[in-house]
């Protein structure tokens, strides 16, 4: 066990300072930012609820710019099928705005940050689609049929719930119900083209994280009709962190707000609450203020752009980021509202080149630097 001191304050302690590093904001603090008149009242516990709030209220501010917010919840409302919601809390990063693979990609790393921090490396990402809409219709269709006809052959304790919900097999750790599903029809196979596109691209860029990955036809969601699934699986179990999954389900999100656009990425890390208070969840620390501002322009920047975030984490300088706009000029009208010294600048001569613009927002002065040479000057941010 890669640790044995069962310590979930500890943990939410490191979860909240390495997102915050890697540009992610507490998800009150985002909502206390807002004006009265645009602050939504969160209604329920459900980190989707509050997110749904966050991308209404928050999107409504700042249109063109992805929010990246974290939140922590002892009662998820999302549980994976294999956990218990009297032992287990949540830690939870989402990625609102966005509906490139950037938004998964940034979140995965800062899982990947997190969790080796902690001592407990990734051994392996597995990943799944169901798609958009059109897609998970097809899908629906075809297991319908499929487990309408095997009905008989699945475990007793199963058979009641799969003719109401033939997704609940998926929830069942029975080798019979598994055998059975792995016979079954397969999700990808029903993938529209937009779909099939955006599944590519998250396979090619974990790949290119350097993230062991397969594809698990068995790995479905939840309710939120995810488009894209993945499960985060440790090199060997830790006393604290009992699992980790995550998704995208832009059209869940477009429900929830009522708004015909929307866009989010989300992923959870469960750990054992046990010796956790409420208020280590409802009253986190005050995330550190950011130092520099990242932009990335164009996709060969946005994926190049993640190595950036290691080397902001490793010195210690905060950040926020954009990866969203095809425009400087915006977002450095963004950098300075925010009261950051330095903004970093990737586009894709940049990324191509190996380096970054480094700029003063008080003097506009810029210089272009080498990304081996960038920790270098990223020690003289960190006071």
């Amino acid at each position: 066990m890669s640790n044995t001191r069962v310590s979930p304050v500890s943990f939410l302690k490191l979860s909240s300072h390495v997102a915050s590093f890697y540009g992610f904001r507490n998800t009150r603090e985002l909502l206390r930012g807002l004006k009265r008149v645009d602050r939504p009242k969160i209604i329920s516990p459900s980190a989707s609820v509050a997110i749904a709030h966050l991308a209404t209220a928050a999107g409504a501010a700042r249109p063109q710019e992805p929010v990246l917010a974290f939140f922590a919840t002892p009662s998820p409302a999302h549980l994976p099928g294999n956990l218990l919601s009297r032992e287990t809390g949540e830690f939870g990063l989402c990625v609102v705005g966005t509906k490139e693979s950037v938004g998964e990609m940034v979140i995965l790393k800062t899982i990947s940050a997190i969790v080796s921090e902690w001592g407990a490396p990734v051994a392996r990402v597995r990943l799944n689609a169901l798609g958009d809409r059109d897609s998970r219709e097809r899908y629906t269709r075809e297991l319908f049929s499929y487990v309408r006809r095997r009905t008989p052959e699945f475990d007793a304790a199963c058979q009641e719930n799969l003719a109401k919900n033939p997704f609940a097999a998926y929830r069942c750790a029975h080798t019979t119900c598994r055998a059975l599903l792995s016979e079954g029809p397969r999700s990808v196979n029903f993938l529209s083209e937009k779909s099939r596109a955006h599944f590519r691209a998250v396979l090619e860029q974990v790949e290119g994280l350097g993230f062991s990955y397969e594809l698990d036809d068995l790995l479905v969601g939840d309710d939120r009709e995810q488009h894209i699934v993945f499960a985060v699986d440790l090199k060997e179990p830790d006393a604290t962190i009992l699992g980790s999954t995550g998704g995208r389900w832009d059209e869940y999100l477009r429900r929830t707000t009522g708004r015909k656009e929307g866009a989010v990425a989300s992923a959870s890390i469960y750990f054992r609450k046990k010796g956790a208070a409420r208020s280590n969840f409802t009253s986190p620390k005050k995330t550190r203020s950011p130092k520099v501002f990242f932009v990335q322009l164009g996709s060969l920047a946005k994926l190049q752009g993640l190595s950036v975030l290691d080397m902001l984490w490793r010195a210690g300088v905060p950040v926020s980021q954009s990866f969203d706009s095809s425009r400087l000029s915006p977002q450095l009208g963004l950098a300075g509202g925010i009261g950051v010294s330095h903004v970093l600048i990737m586009g894709q001569r940049e990324a191509l080149d190996g380096t970054i613009i480094v700029r003063e927002v008080k003097n506009s002065s810029q210089t272009i630097v080498e990304l081996a040479h960038l920790p270098r000057i990223l020690k003289s941010l960190r006071t």
